[in-house]
């Protein structure tokens, strides 16, 4: 019997396949991954691309912001295409010039706004996958300069020896001469400040300057010799024909033509002088010039020893002999210091004049002895003629605090002697004193003199007709006999009269120059803090480039700009 063999059925060997492969675990995980591998690529990518994208709109948007301002900053007189160019360098600075795009800057004026956008380009790394080669971000900022205000601000700045000191490869002078005008340009050049603000320059030492031809016949000024205070430490001027300290000055010019009256004045009494009034009926409100009385000697040195009462003093201010050259006011050395002080007929034909600079502290000897500053200028919107005035000031004299903040304040007042200022309820302009010193209160005293102290704004500690500085000192400060107490009587007055300004409503800056080879003391320090308007508005500069920042943060805090998008 023959058989007859036949092949495999070949759909029986199809399903054995399909069931061996669904049977299988490896497979199946496989082919999973394989559907599921490529979105996940692709959120995944997405997701680092956008996150970097993001990082950079948040730089972008901080730059734009940063640039706005800045431009915003800029002179009125800058011109859009200038403000163009200056946007594309500073994006550049913060950005790099790859992939970034500044667009034509957009402004509007009354007030000036300034809108600014920017596009940057963010490489994208997976987008083989996700199929997006680049990002493109964007960033849009609108500054707006305020509505123009206007301001009286008072510069009331230090000019005392020590400011020859240096700091920072400069006098300290200079480093306060670079900020001074610095200020001065970008108050006249932000738009900030309306064009009619008005400076004045306030330099002060030991006393305070006016023009002295300007203001020789001022109404205010005790041209008579009326005021209680006119003749402390000349006696019997009517006997010589002086009818006020200005008839001995002008024979003091006859014999040294820089003997002629520098334009200060001795303080006024308690409390007027912490105070803006302006003078009245009573003839203690009038302004005596500040006339340094001839100490006694032969005039042939500044500083020289003279015996009284059986003691030697020394004098610290003698510049023409105690008799006169016609021999009718004769000098005798058994005179007592007050005598030879005070007797008026030596100024009738003076004899010896000698004009030295070898005073106390390299003050010139002579009539002006404490007035060192160059005059003041009050308020104007002539930069040309405020920059000339600081560029002129040179460092010379003691340190009254209280004195130059009291005249920055009158340069301001609407009351007092200038009536410069705008009234105090004026609801459109702004007044601000920017006070600026390197020292403390110092009024120099000496017990080697009979005087106790050098001549100052209130005289001596004890003046020739024994009278002392009580009417012009506080209540809590009189009987004043040291350096000490001197001090903390000129602390006393600077802090009223700071707080009486503040109640006026004027906001008050200060700045302690305090460096390290020449620093401010704690309680210098705190004079200035307590006097300025807040915490904000105190500054402390240990070296010439933070003073130079100080006053340009406090001219920017004054002028304050805003982002409005």
């Amino acid at each position: 019997m023959s058989h007859h063999l036949k092949g495999p059925d070949p759909r029986r060997n199809l399903r054995r396949r399909i069931a061996a492969f669904a049977s299988a675990r490896d497979g199946n995980i496989a082919m999973i991954f394989g559907l599921t591998s490529i979105p996940l690529l692709f959120f995944a990518g997405a997701a680092v691309d956008y996150g970097l994208a993001t990082r950079l709109e948040t730089r972008l948007q901080a730059a734009t912001d940063a640039t706005a301002l800045t431009l915003c900053q800029t002179a009125n007189t800058t011109t859009l295409a200038q403000m163009q160019i200056q946007a594309q360098s500073m994006m550049e600075g913060y950005m790099g010039s790859s992939g970034l795009t500044v667009d034509p800057l957009a402004m509007s004026l009354n007030p000036r706004q300034i809108t600014l956008t920017t596009h940057a380009v963010a490489t994208t790394y997976f987008n083989k996958i996700t199929r997006v080669n680049s990002t493109v971000v964007g960033a849009a900022a609108r500054c707006a300069t305020p509505v123009p205000k206007t301001f009286e601000i008072a510069l009331v700045l230090d000019n005392t020896g020590s400011m020859a000191i240096s700091s920072g490869g400069q006098s300290k002078l200079q480093a306060a001469q670079t900020a001074a005008k610095q200020f001065i340009d970008y108050v006249k050049g932000n738009a900030a400040f309306a064009a009619d603000t008005r400076i004045s320059i306030v330099p002060f030492a030991s006393a305070v300057a006016v023009n002295p031809t300007t203001y020789r016949y001022a109404s205010w000024i005790d041209q008579q010799g009326k005021s209680s205070l006119h003749w402390t430490n000349v006696t019997d001027p009517d006997g010589s024909n002086f009818k006020s300290r200005f008839d001995i000055f002008a024979k003091l010019q006859n014999v040294y033509s820089g003997w002629g009256w520098g334009g200060c004045f001795e303080t006024l009494p308690y409390p007027r002088n912490v105070s803006d009034v302006a003078p009245t009926g009573d003839n203690d409100s009038l302004y005596v010039p500040m006339f340094a009385p001839d100490e006694p000697g032969d005039g042939t040195t500044g500083s020289q020893k003279y015996k009284s009462s059986g003691t030697n003093y020394y004098s610290l201010n003698s510049y023409i002999d105690d008799g006169d050259s016609s021999g009718s006011c004769k000098s005798s050395s058994s005179m007592n210091w007050d005598d030879a002080q005070s007797r008026a007929c030596k100024y009738v034909s003076p004899k010896d004049a000698s004009p030295t600079n070898s005073g106390a502290s390299g003050v010139p000897n002579g009539p002006n002895y404490g007035c060192t500053t160059k005059p003041l200028q009050r308020l104007t919107t002539d930069a040309t003629v405020l920059k000339s005035l600081v560029d002129s000031m040179a460092p010379l004299g003691s340190t009254n605090i209280h004195e130059g903040f009291m005249w920055g304040w009158r340069t301001l007042s609407p009351n007092s002697v200038f009536a410069d200022g705008a009234s105090y309820s004026s609801s459109t302009v702004n007044k601000i004193i920017i006070l600026m010193t390197d020292g403390e209160n110092s009024w120099p005293t000496y017990s080697s003199s009979w005087n106790q102290s050098q001549y100052f704004a209130a005289g001596y500690l004890r003046n020739a007709n024994g009278s002392t500085p009580n009417p012009r000192l506080p209540p809590g400060n009189q009987n004043v006999s040291n350096a000490t107490n001197a001090r903390a009587a000129l602390d006393a007055l600077t802090a009223t009269a700071c707080t009486n300004a503040k109640t006026a409503g004027i906001s008050v800056y200060t700045i302690g120059f305090s460096v390290p080879n020449d620093p401010i003391d704690a309680q210098g320090l705190s004079v200035l803090s307590k006097c300025a308007s807040s915490a904000s508005q105190y500054f402390v500069a240990n070296d010439s480039s933070s003073l130079i920042a100080a006053f340009d943060q406090i001219a920017k805090s004054i002028g304050t700009l805003r982002l409005t998008q």
